[in-house]
């Protein structure tokens, strides 16, 4: 399906998922090879021996006899060059949506250099939970129990100043653990790894009530949303309720919880977060 860059995913409710199974093709690239080839010899006829004269008196002389005609040379046929035939693609075959687990995880593992991603895995059902947590950020929604992902060291910083708080710019380095395994990730192989098991994906996409070849949809949503991020005048104020703490900023507070939570993790971090965000969704477009 075309991914239209307008497409944006609708309020959708959560459904529970369903199992089934599916298969999906990989094509391979075939190259040509040219052979052939071939020659020729010429035959070159002996030269005629003079003849002397048998009398002394004068007699015409004979006319010379003519050469003997060369042999043609035998006709070669030119060689044709053969262009092997194509090698059959190869189609990989799919486990099923309850038995993906592992093919996911390994995949996965592939994408980061030092395999810190593979970490962040849940134990099971890695595809279900990760549409379910890709659907939550369409909707600019942080479903965190859908990924194991290290909550950032130590606790969140703020700075008073009699009746204000403002967020420590201090506490933007405890999300760089996050940004750099972020940013080790392949785009390009990122992609590939979407279109290798989009069959499961929509399956699962399917499980929860949507249109499953909308699924494009969920994950171009997802980046929308990350890229829509605002970038707020600093310092940013807080307010505070009980352990809790709110943006003062009325407009900030009625944003979605995922671009809060980049909010909070600092400017030089969102734009990170963004141009990688921007990256994916470029290269899914491309697709």
């Amino acid at each position: 399906m075309e991914i239209k860059p307008e497409d944006r995913p609708e309020e959708r409710p959560e459904m529970a998922p369903s199992r089934s199974s599916v298969t999906l093709w990989i094509a391979l690239v075939a190259a040509a090879i040219l052979v052939g080839g071939g020659a020729y010899y010429l035959l070159t006829p002996k030269e005629a021996t003079d003849q002397p004269a048998s009398q002394v008196e004068f007699q015409p002389e004979p006319l010379p006899t003519p050469p003997a005609t060369p042999a043609a040379p035998p006709e070669v046929e030119e060689a044709i060059p053969v262009k092997p035939p194509a090698p059959v693609q190869q189609k990989e075959t799919l486990p099923s949506l309850d038995d993906s687990d592992q093919l996911t995880r390994e995949k996965l593992a592939l994408l980061s250099p030092d395999g810190k991603l593979e970490l962040w895995l849940p134990g099971d059902f890695i595809i279900r939970r990760g549409i379910t947590l890709v659907d939550g950020l369409s909707r600019g929604i942080v479903l965190r129990k859908m990924l194991n992902a290290p909550a950032p060291e130590g606790k969140f910083l703020v700075n008073k100043d009699g009746g204000k708080i403002a967020i420590d710019p201090a506490n933007y380095g405890r999300y760089s653990y996050l940004l750099e395994t972020l940013e080790s990730l392949d785009t390009d192989s990122l992609v590939e790894l979407f279109h290798l098991l989009r069959p499961l994906l929509e399956q699962a996409y399917g499980e929860l009530g949507y249109p499953a070849d909308t699924v494009d949809k969920a994950f171009i949503g997802a980046l929308d949303q990350i890229l829509a991020t605002p970038f707020p005048l600093m310092p940013i104020y807080l307010t505070q309720e009980s352990v809790n703490y709110k943006f003062a900023d009325p407009a900030l507070e009625a944003l979605p919880p995922l671009q809060k939570q980049l909010i909070r993790m600092g400017p030089d971090n969102t734009r990170r977060v963004q141009a990688k965000a921007k990256a994916i969704r470029e290269a899914l477009l491309k697709q």
